[in-house]
């Protein structure tokens, strides 16, 4: 994008600049290195260039990479911790009173000045929702990130109406708008060669997502278990990142023949493996949008998700909803997956390319410059 935008959605020499301030605080890209940490990157690279301000905690604009990331990531998280929403040593910054602050994460507002003008960015309320996936200190901090949050009454950006909902029964509507912008699908994944995942051969499953246990990967392996699919010929790949709950699946796994744990794969093996998979299976028990899903969707590969979830949302309703605690009904959507005739897998995945097709970064990015045109305008939200 060569032209700045003023963010009154008028075309300017000065740029967001010359209206206000729009800050960008981006401490989450510290800490957290997952989808979100993609969503904040692409975000500042469409609005820092014109205009807005970033700030990485009290780093200013520096953002710290390698060793040094790593040191301030445990720095920022002690402050945290230690002096929580304390109103002593906030953030200092130069927004003024028609500026806006826009928090790539809820925990960060507790270091900082929060006002009714700023906006917030939601991916979840997990830790208030499903506490027993988080840590004690979790979710104590973002207990007090949601109450400050409350009192103030910002504006609210959600990544799918699942979350939204969320929210709106935890907390109610008094908030300067909440918003809905859903997330779009990463096309340059797809874009280059694939290349055959090594020992993965003849029919499979696929689950794609880091080894959490909120993933609900144990649930998938037992379905896969005991639905014999090993002995029709069947395997079942998993890949991702370790997190926390990866040694309880990894036991799991080697107990199951058929099973291959794959971890984190290239680019080239992870578009093989959509495009060849019977089906793809995450029956979740917490997810923000769900974007391995929409990945899966995009190759026309069947989601066999959670009902009823951020994941059904995300693929626009074309999959099969299954209960996460239930591996037995999980293990009966996989066999009906197996099951389907070519017509039968041919218009599903017509269905699902065209949904995936429409979540794009341009649509993404046109709403956000939408709301922000309109958040810089006052009365206006």
């Amino acid at each position: 994008m060569n032209e700045r935008i003023d963010p009154r959605g008028l075309r300017a020499p000065g740029g967001l600049a010359s209206v206000g301030t729009l800050l960008f605080d981006n401490s989450l890209s510290i800490l957290n290195r997952t989808g979100a940490y993609h969503i904040a990157k692409d975000l500042t690279r469409e609005f820092v260039p014109v205009g807005a301000g970033i700030r990485y905690w009290r780093l200013g604009s520096f953002a710290p990479e390698g060793l040094v990331r790593k040191i301030v990531a445990r720095l920022m998280m002690l402050e945290i911790n230690w002096l929580r929403d304390r109103e002593m040593f906030l953030i200092r910054d130069k927004v003024g009173e028609r500026g806006i602050r826009l928090f790539l994460d809820p925990l960060y507002v507790l270091r900082s000045r929060l006002t009714d003008n700023d906006i917030v960015l939601c991916h979840d309320v997990g830790p208030l929702t499903h506490g027993d996936l988080y840590d004690e200190r979790t979710c104590a901090n973002y207990r007090l990130a949601y109450e400050k949050i409350r009192r103030v009454g910002p504006g609210v950006v959600f990544v799918s109406n699942f979350s939204a909902n969320d929210f709106e029964i935890l907390f109610g509507s008094g908030f300067r708008f909440l918003k809905t912008i859903p997330l779009y699908l990463r096309a340059e994944l797809f874009d280059g060669p694939a290349e055959a995942a090594p020992g993965v051969d003849g029919p499979f499953f696929l689950t794609v997502g880091a080894f959490e246990t909120r993933k609900n990967q144990v649930a998938a392996l037992k379905a896969y278990r005991g639905g014999g699919f090993h002995g029709q010929g069947v395997g079942y790949v998993l890949c991702g990142s370790r997190g926390d709950g990866y040694a309880e699946i990894a036991e799991l796994a080697g107990t199951v023949p058929g099973v291959r744990l794959m971890g984190y794969v290239p680019d080239a093996q992870l578009r093989w493996l959509y495009g060849n998979a019977e089906a793809f299976v995450l029956p979740s028990l917490l997810e923000g949008f769900g974007m391995p899903a929409l990945e899966a969707a995009y190759m026309g590969l069947l989601p066999i998700v959670s009902a009823g979830s951020a994941l059904v949302e995300a693929v626009g309703g074309v999959c099969s909803q299954v209960q996460p605690d239930n591996p037995a009904a999980i293990a009966q959507a996989m066999g009906t997956a197996l099951s389907r005739s070519a017509a039968e897998k041919a218009q599903t995945s017509r269905l699902l390319r065209d949904t995936a097709s429409a979540a794009t970064k341009v649509r993404f990015l046109q709403q956000w410059r939408e709301l922000l045109a309109a958040a810089a305008i006052p009365g206006k939200m």
